[in-house]
């Protein structure tokens, strides 16, 4: 049995200090003890302990006992109070308030304040919390929960016979309005508890959905708990006993996320995760990173089914109340066959054992995939039915024919695949379809670039895969959509891109290559439920290749002809191009939404018609190099509109360019350089910009970013200057390209968006970028160095360095990722320095926490490096990357 700590022990005397010693003491003991006791006794506990602070303070006051009441109401009312909850009080009179009462109602609440306690308070008459009650549905709930503490006692009374009657909220309009409540409450959190970073409280299965339960029932039923609406018939024992457990496991978790974050706090940060795992006992796991954290791993998969199951129950009771609170006639049953029909949009079983026999599982979702139209949900019958079959389950449901069949029905049925699928998933039907499924249900991904679980986020692609048959392509939001719903349409095989896109990710967390060991089980699959052969071979190739065009078009220099042909012979055909890029699309729109912006968008468009336009000619007439440049400056010179003299000018100016400045940018980049090139030349010598340096930021907005240009003396340690002060003003650098002169200046072009994800659209703004920009290029100012982020503290910085093919006979091609520091750059700059290495291009991106950069660089030679070279390169990045600087504080903007 619980009891208090001696230092908790309250006593008339005692001061706010010793009041505050009080309570830290029993705060203190309640955290070591937290898997020794209940959690419900321990809430109960802290509860008794304030209200007899509470009270304590209160009778100092000397209020008189007829007039005033001291009430608990909402989680304090309850008696379910965890460490730094709100602890709500009202205090009533029922009397106008004396000038001595009101002096001291305020000391009470000053000496409250005092004590630090995150208070909600509200003192009103009582005809005036009636009042309150009636307008705002909030003020209701939480006044259902009213206990007395101190005072009149009748106000609770008063209060409560007011709530229970139907002058301030008939049953029918409280529960409406919870109803909704509840609804908007869920699609605001996005549909899902299935995030990285559950919210506790209000996610769907959170604590509030079983608040919302309690506050109907006592409501309409005059039931005080959850027991008492069990002894009514709308649940089973069974069922009780399921969210009971489910409640006491939330109420711990919550319990230990209080005490770990030190404040308030409903969300279950990443940050927490680690602490709040090891004080609920689940031990202690490896840092984050590739490997995860095998604690944390068993906390979240715990949590995620409880909440899960918390859902499914909230469902369950709310169908039951709502057809007991609000009955409305009937329509007439549509019957669908002997076992099924439709009742009020919802589908329905006709007898009890409907589901001895099993393929009627699937029957129920192939019928709700068919008739989409008419249905919303599952009736409440039906689900219990399901939810007691699927505990009984003892093998697979693929192992059946029957089965086998109707679930490739139902992703052949692509208009009503995404409702079916949905509560397929919401109801635990395809753990207990795929064996693969149920190993990834609440599996966690560590990292800031996913932002869901694993199963959360493969319904998410699936989902989106579906959206592309519905978006109008004029209507998307952006040019990748817009094209993604395009393809889809007019593709004849959509049912193998949906499965790839339900396998795309299912082998994670096996350990291995998750896309290869997925391809496997993925072929597996197609043959076993009959797919032909062209699909089983789609389908797979999916699987295994589902990251090549994002990563090929994010590492990759994508305007390179080469790089182009490469990636059109791993695709090969015009099939497999139209399905990888819908894939890919779904895939990081689903990841985070976050993260996905018009530049990811344009990369991966441009890589589509460029390997359109290689399959479509067969791969061999790819335009050389020369070519290209030749084109391109014809192009831009037209752009420009110049006179003979204007176009001389340009050209002398193009002499002392290297090539690679027209390659790699297109004709209206190189038009906006070169007249900036040249009016800048025009105005030389300038006694205030020594190095001859140019910087321009255009308003023109290229595929989704901004362009910075930068022209300048070449100098050692330039492009990491560069970098670094972009990164102070909070610029993310998407891609960026260095190309050196014949006369010994540099040039080099940034595709950049600003700090909220989006291109530069003030001029104020852009004159800011230049001028801090020229501080440290001119006037030598020192780039900033940032502190390490809170959130990255806790990953694994451990750099991957890899020397990739380069079509370039002098130059070498270098993959460099690790940790997405501010210092990243400036380790990676060192170490090229300290080796003597040009460098010669450089494609910058960012995936989720991590740079993932690749470099083109030459020796002190001007050659590819050789074998001794690549190796000592790789072993110095390695060991500056993870080589522990003391951080230094932010560069002030």
């Amino acid at each position: 049995m619980f009891s208090l700590p001696e230092a908790a022990q309250l006593r008339a005397d005692m001061t706010i200090s010793e009041l505050k010693h009080a309570i830290k003491a029993l705060d203190e003991q309640l955290h070591a003890c937290i898997l020794d006791y209940s959690i419900n006794e321990t809430l109960l506990k802290r509860a008794e302990f304030f209200d007899q602070l509470l009270t304590l303070l209160w009778q100092q006051q000397g209020f008189d006992s007829n007039n005033l009441s001291l009430n608990a109401v909402g989680g304090y009312g309850r008696k379910t109070l965890h460490p730094y909850s709100d602890i709500d009080i009202c205090i009533i009179h029922s009397n106008a308030l004396s000038t001595e009462d009101g002096d001291k109602v305020g000391a009470f609440l000053t000496a409250l304040w005092d004590l630090n306690l995150d208070l909600g308070h509200g003192v009103r008459s009582l005809n005036d919390t009636f009042s309150a009650c009636k307008d705002d549905i909030t003020i209701a709930t939480s006044h259902l929960e009213i206990r007395h503490i101190c005072g009149n006692s009748e106000h609770e009374q008063q209060v409560l016979q007011a709530m229970y009657a139907d002058k301030l909220w008939s049953s029918q309009s409280f529960f409406s309005a919870k109803h909704q409540e509840q609804q908007l409450r869920h699609q605001k959190a996005g549909g899902t508890a299935y995030s990285i970073e559950p919210n506790l409280k209000n996610s769907p299965g959170g604590i509030r959905d079983i608040q919302t339960l309690t506050w109907i029932s006592r409501k309409h039923f005059n039931a005080a708990d959850m027991h008492g609406v069990r002894s009514q018939g709308f649940f089973s024992n069974d069922e009780y006993a399921e969210l009971i457990e489910c409640q006491n496991i939330l109420f711990r978790v919550r319990f230990a996320l209080h005490q770990v974050a030190g404040r308030s706090e409903n969300r279950l940060l990443l940050q927490y995760q680690a602490d709040v795992a090891k004080m609920m006992g689940f031990g202690e796991g490896s840092s984050l990173g590739e490997g995860g954290n095998i604690a944390i791993e068993k906390m979240m998969r715990q949590l995620f089914r409880v909440m899960k199951r918390i859902r499914e129950l909230n469902q369950l009771l709310m169908a039951y109340f709502e057809r007991a609170i609000l009955p409305k006639n009937h329509t007439e049953p549509l019957v669908l066959n002997e076992q099924f029909e439709i009742v009020d949009n919802h589908i329905h079983v006709r007898h009890d054992d409907v589901f001895i026999d099993r393929t009627q599982i699937l029957a129920l979702f192939e019928l709700i995939a068919e008739h989409h139209e008419q249905i919303v949900g599952i009736t409440p019958e039906a689900l219990r039915l399901l939810r007691q079959v699927r505990r009984r389950l003892m093998a697979d449901l693929q192992d059946f024919q029957a089965c086998r069949e109707k679930f490739v029905a139902i992703f052949n049925n692509h208009r009503g695949l995404g409702l079916a699928l949905t509560l397929m998933h919401q109801h635990g039907i395809l753990s207990s379809y795929l064996p693969q499924w149920r190993q990834i249900v609440g599996q966690m991904q560590f990292d800031l670039f996913h932002a869901y679980t694993v199963d959360e986020h493969t319904h998410k692609v699936v989902q989106n895969v579906l959206r592309y048959a519905h978006t109008k392509p004029d209507g998307a939001v952006d040019s990748a959509t817009r094209l993604a719903s395009e393809i889809y349409q007019k593709m004849s095989n959509k049912s193998s891109l949906l499965f790839g896109a339900l396998f795309h990710d299912l082998a994670k967390g096996r350990g291995g290559d998750h896309s290869e060991l997925g391809a496997v089980d993925a072929l597996h699959f197609a043959r076993y439920h009959g797919l032909k052969q062209s699909q089983q071979q789609l389908v797979s190739w999916l699987v295994e290749q589902h990251l090549l065009m994002s990563v090929t078009s994010q590492r990759m220099d994508i305007y390179d002809p080469d790089v182009v042909q490469r990636f059109a012979k791993q695709v090969g055909t015009q099939t497999r191009l139209d399905a990888l890029y819908c894939l890919t699309i779904a895939d990081i729109q689903a990841t985070n939404v976050d993260l996905w912006n018009d530049w990811k968008a344009a990369l991966i468009r441009d890589l589509y018609f460029a390997t359109r336009n290689v399959l479509r000619s067969g791969g061999e007439n790819v335009l050389q190099l020369r070519t290209i440049v030749r084109e391109h400056k014809q192009e831009a010179l037209g752009l420009m509109q110049l006179d003979d003299n204007g176009a001389q000018a340009v050209k002398e100016v193009w002499k002392q360019l290297p090539i690679s400045f027209f390659s790699h940018a297109e004709a209206d980049d190189i038009a906006r350089y070169s007249k900036a090139l040249v009016a800048h030349k025009a105005n030389l010598p300038n006694a205030d910009n020594p190095f001859d340096t140019l910087i321009v930021i255009d308003d023109t907005v290229v595929k989704g970013c901004s362009d910075v240009f930068v022209y300048t003396q070449d100098r050692a340690g330039l492009f990491v200057k560069l970098f670094k002060t972009l990164s102070a003003l909070k610029i993310s650098v998407k891609q960026a390209q260095i190309s050196r002169t014949k006369d010994g200046y540099v040039v080099e072009s940034f595709k950049i968006l600003d700090f909220d994800e989006k291109p530069i659209d003030s001029q104020s703004r852009r004159e800011l970028i230049i001028n801090k920009l020229k501080s440290v290029l001119d006037n030598n100012a020192k780039p900033p160095k940032q502190r390490l982020s809170r959130q990255h503290q806790s990953f694994d910085n451990q750099p991957n360095v890899e020397f990739l093919y380069s079509r370039h006979s002098t130059r070498s091609l270098i993959s460099v990722s690790a940790l997405d520091t501010h210092e990243f750059m400036d380790k990676v700059a060192s170490a090229f320095r300290e080796l003597d290495l040009n460098i010669h291009s450089a494609t910058i991106s960012s995936v989720g926490e991590r740079a993932d950069n690749v470099f083109l660089v030459s020796n002190s030679q001007g050659q590819q490096l050789d074998q001794s070279e690549q190796q000592a390169l790789s072993n110095l990045l390695i060991n500056r990357i993870n080589d522990e600087q003391a951080a230094v504080g932010e560069f002030e903007i």
